[in-house]
């Protein structure tokens, strides 16, 4: 298996915790602002920093809301104090991009023709986060933490009643995400998947009612509904394409030739692809920039590694 997809897998686990599940969106923003303030362009850092505040307020805020709905109305008192602090937390990080984004406004001398280009790229981006999640919600987050743990503890107890409604419940939440976050604004393409999750929900407590000798089929198709979701997704170049353009930027070669041993991890943020380079940290040496349609390296953010001049496109 190749180095980058072991790294995927070792980021993913990561990402199994909610507390980064729920900054998902708004910590992909940060890899611009950084670029930008590394540029001192603060025009189109303001609206990188908006555009996080963006996705705290319709993705994080949704998203830690309806599991905190959850956990008070099934009883879970310990995961109420967790999201209630996480709560706190998402609305810290809301204030500090926009105070920020107030301020790089104040010093922003961007031409106005830069800013309309970057907030049609902006665009985009928000359309590829907002159903990420949800898109993902049986594979990290909540689903594998905390439906998981409590779905081994049924088992051992042989409970096939209190997994098919645990199964229920998750159903229904993933419905609530498609339903709060890209349905909600706009994107109305997932109605289909949240009405296909609530039957599913639907069916899973009928069969909790009857007996069971052994656990139906159909509590486990929840986990596979994403796979019959491929016929709305936007299909993207290959990750091993991107990392190739990636690679071959003069910059990238001179920098690579210094390291040893490092990393490297593939991500499309929807109009552009980030290719990360790194050692011990994430991005601790550069992030090379790939622009989706012309397949060129169009910006790259240095690290805390030997250092080059980065290249950019305006």
């Amino acid at each position: 298996m190749r180095l980058h997809l072991l790294l995927l897998f070792s980021i993913l686990l990561i990402q199994i915790l909610p507390c980064s599940a729920i900054y998902e969106g708004s910590t992909n923003a940060n890899t611009f602002i950084r670029l930008y303030q590394q540029k001192e362009d603060f025009g189109r850092l303001a609206l990188w920093h908006e555009t996080a505040a963006q996705c705290i307020t319709l993705i994080s805020i949704p998203l830690n809301e309806i599991m905190l709905d959850y956990y008070k109305s099934n009883g879970y008192e310990k995961w109420v104090r967790r999201a209630e602090q996480e709560s706190i937390e998402i609305h810290q990080k809301l204030k500090l991009h926009i105070d920020e984004a107030k301020d790089a406004w104040k010093k922003s001398t961007t031409p106005e023709d830069l800013i309309n280009k970057e907030r049609e790229k902006i665009a985009k981006f928000l359309s590829t986060w907002l159903p990420h999640y949800p898109d993902r919600f049986y594979e990290f987050g909540f689903y594998p933490t905390f439906f998981r743990e409590r779905r081994e503890i049924a088992e051992n107890e042989d409970n096939i009643q209190g997994i098919l409604i645990l199964e229920a419940q998750a159903a229904e939440i993933c419905a609530a995400l498609y339903e709060q976050i890209p349905i909600r604004n706009g994107d109305k393409i997932y109605e289909k998947v949240r009405n296909n999750y609530l039957k599913h929900a639907a069916l899973l407590r009928t069969l909790s009612q009857k007996t069971h000798k052994f656990l139906p089929k159909e509590a486990d198709y929840g986990k596979l509904q994403h796979i019959k979701q491929s016929d709305i997704k936007t299909l993207q170049k290959d990750s091993d394409f991107i990392l190739g353009i990636a690679k071959s930027d003069g910059h990238i070669k001179s920098l690579l030739k210094k390291q040893k041993n490092y990393h490297e991890f593939t991500w499309f943020q929807g109009f552009a692809w980030t290719v990360s380079f790194y050692n011990h940290q994430w991005g601790n040496l550069a992030i090379a920039i790939v622009d989706d349609q012309t397949e060129k390296v169009i910006d790259i953010l240095m690290g805390d590694g030997p250092s080059e001049k980065p290249v950019s496109e305006n």
